[in-house]
């Protein structure tokens, strides 16, 4: 799509992830780096990036903005579908892709199912507003542990303002009440306010920040574990299908390949729709069944119910980062003795070349 270069404008130039204390002393710093690290080379906020694919796809789809499908109709040939508010729009193409995130209801509708079948929690609850930069605030992301498994996360944008996070793990019902969206939004800032404030650090900047924000939405961290990833002339992508979580950091990458995976497999099999979406889903599956897999004790682990256990946690995040940044590790890291020693331990996807996607003669 030539897109590379504008997407590198616009990432956010955050330089790594530290960990904080009350007093924003640092116990352990963890720089940006090409391997799983916590911040990305790509790191952009997601607006951003829906900017760039949109711009860059203007003109060449159609957009209806501010409706949702409202019925699905297979017939031997087509899809056909309705929409909620253009009820008289009928619309009908040969295949239906849907990207519609964790909650989706056009999936529910197709495999006849609660919208929360293939949902799996992880009982992680997040609220995300934005609000300027002062002067505290640096190219560093910080992470603040609060007890009671709780937590303030903040990281730059690149365009003068900070992206901030509110985390806390709940079991409870009550919180699912409060994270649904039939709940007004000064509910919900009106519940993590009194849930944070008064925890010390830059709380309470952050909290006003959250008064006053006009972006501020909560959602729950989830993976979506699809049986299947098609039916019929439907199929999922992204994390309609496959969601692994912002624990595991890769949900925008995944849902980026599989989208070029399943266009890659459309193109291959033009007039076989069933033979696309299984190849798409045989070169997918496995690499995305390694990615959802839940590091033993997460999120809990990240997340200490008592001070003593943020000390604990703290105590080893500044020995790892010490070991990290050494030189030893990075020549270590350079030697990579799973080589030597017979085995890989990359999770990476090999995906189809590009230049199926070119123009070929009749």
């Amino acid at each position: 799509m030539g897109v590379e270069e504008e997407i590198r404008r616009r990432t956010t130039k955050e330089v790594g992830l530290k960990f904080v204390d009350s007093n924003n002393r640092s116990w352990g710093a963890f720089p940006q780096t090409d391997e799983g690290s916590f911040t990305s080379e790509f790191e952009i906020v997601r607006g951003e990036l829906a900017t760039v694919f949109y711009e860059a796809s203007e003109g060449k789809i159609d957009y209806i903005f501010g409706d949702s499908i409202d019925s699905i109709e297979e017939t031997g040939h087509s899809v056909k579908v309705t929409l909620q508010k253009d009820s008289a729009r009928l619309m009908e193409y040969d295949i239906l892709i849907v990207a519609e995130g964790l909650t989706s209801r056009t999936r529910a509708k197709v495999f006849n199912e609660d919208v929360r079948a293939p949902i799996r929690s992880l009982n992680l609850w997040c609220a995300s507003f934005s609000y300027p930069q002062g002067d505290s605030d640096d190219d560093w992301a910080r992470w603040y542990h609060i007890p009671g498994r709780r937590g303030l996360l903040v990281r730059p944008d690149g365009f003068g303002r900070v992206r901030a996070t509110i985390l806390r793990i709940d079991e409870g019902e009550a919180i699912r009440t409060i994270a649904s969206s039939r709940t007004s939004i000064e509910k919900q800032k009106e519940y993590f306010i009194n849930l944070f404030k008064g925890t010390g650090w830059e709380s309470e900047k952050i909290l006003e920040g959250l008064r006053t924000a006009d972006d501020f939405y909560v959602q729950e961290v989830a993976q979506t574990r699809a049986p299947t990833w098609s039916k019929g002339r439907v199929v999922l992508v992204g994390d309609s299908a496959f969601c692994t979580s912002v624990i595991g950091g890769m949900g925008t990458t995944t849902a980026i390949a599989g989208a070029y995976v399943l266009a890659a497999e459309i193109v291959k099999n033009p007039s076989d729709h069933r033979a696309a979406f299984a190849a798409y889903e045989n070169s997918l599956r496995g690499w995305i069944e390694k990615l959802q897999k839940v590091p033993t004790g997460a999120p809990k682990v990240m997340n200490p119910q008592t001070s003593w256990g943020i000390k604990c946690l703290h105590s080893a995040l500044l020995l790892a980062s010490i070991v990290m940044n050494s030189r030893l590790f990075a020549l270590l890291k350079r030697l990579n003795p799973a080589d030597y020693l017979g085995f890989n331990t990359s999770n990476a996807l090999s995906l189809p070349d590009p230049s199926i996607f070119e123009p070929r003669d009749n």
